[in-house]
């Protein structure tokens, strides 16, 4: 039988609106769903700008992690759209791409959108932590292709740390602010991997500062992926003991200052036994943890996610417990 992608009914989209804190304003027809006709309004008027605010909402509000995999009694992922809905939105808990990106998915299209995913190859430098690693691992993200006006944009609420904050064009080296002072571009080139030097991949790229250097953190084409490739992708991720996800925990949450027009200006970072802050090119440690319950206090007050006794219990036992002598 063949999966089909879904749409949102308002209700949901209203829910989600909420859970990004969208603050739009009713335009006194009573349909109850305040936040999603202020949107509609804003779509019709600027599509763009509409959908930029909607990607750095997401990220402000919903954490990118892995949470699943170790508090829980059955350390699986669903990217079934309604599981999705119910986690990220409903329990305000955190998912990783084909989670995040794919909640985002179904929102644009049930806001009219023209937007279809496609699959990302993560670089070996970003898989590996060593940035003189070369070439890419095999398809383990989601991205998001959005045409509006003719023009098509790369969108991703899903990759963590460096999660692109806009919408980016496809064209090559357009310069964007990521979180200043890092930057992020594109370019279109050949792995080094492929025998056809003439087949040509997006490769999107960052860069810490203007004067340092790029460094690649995934490839992706122009090709539709279907659900089947995504639930294959997931399956792999979420269960292979040869990839990080399935050993250790981290979770990631974008800051934004309103005041600034919705501006990304730092993020918080959970990954082994610290939450750092990264704002401005500076990194802070804001807490340390010791034992189980400073990590749950951690992921309640710096991501906002709050887990049941018996996904607490889930952990025990797995290489990402923290284990006090």
């Amino acid at each position: 039988m063949t999966m089909k992608f879904s749409k949102f009914n308002p209700q949901q989209l209203e829910q989600y609106l909420e859970r990004i804190n969208y603050a739009g304003h009713a335009s006194g027809t009573g349909t109850g769903e305040p936040r999603l006709e202020s949107l509609k309004t804003a779509v019709e008027r600027d599509p763009l700008t509409a959908l930029t605010e909607l990607q750095r909402r997401h990220l402000g509000a919903i954490p990118w992690g892995n949470s699943a995999l170790h508090y829980s009694t059955h350390h699986s992922i669903s990217v079934h759209p309604t599981a999705v809905f119910e986690k990220l939105v409903l329990r305000a808990h955190d998912g990783y791409c084909m989670e995040n990106t794919n909640l985002l998915y179904v929102v644009l299209r049930s806001l009219g959108y023209r937007v279809y995913p496609t699959g990302g190859r993560v670089s070996r430098a970003v898989g590996s932590g060593n940035q003189s690693d070369e070439g890419y691992i095999s398809f383990n993200h989601m991205v998001l292709v959005v045409t509006i006006a003719s023009h098509k944009y790369m969108v991703d609420v899903g990759f963590g740390r460096n999660s692109p904050t806009s919408p980016l064009p496809l064209q090559e080296n357009i310069l964007a602010p990521l979180l200043a002072p890092s930057e992020m571009s594109l370019i279109k080139t050949s792995l080094t991997e492929f025998v056809d030097e003439t087949q040509k991949l997006w490769v999107y790229r960052t860069r810490s500062k203007p004067q340092k250097g790029w460094i690649p953190q995934y490839c992706f084409s122009e090709v539709e992926f279907l659900p089947e490739d995504f639930a294959m992708m997931n399956y792999f991720t979420s269960q292979s003991r040869t990839l990080w996800f399935t050993h250790q925990l981290a979770c990631t949450r974008v800051l934004m200052d309103e005041d600034k027009g919705i501006k990304p200006v730092g993020i918080y970072i959970l990954s082994g036994t610290e939450v750092k802050r990264v704002s401005g090119g500076e990194t802070t440690v804001v807490a340390t943890i010791a034992e189980e319950t400073d990590r749950v206090e951690a992921l309640a007050r710096y991501f906002g996610m709050h887990f049941r006794p018996h996904e607490i219990e889930g952990i025990r036992g797995l290489p990402s417990q923290i284990r006090t002598s």
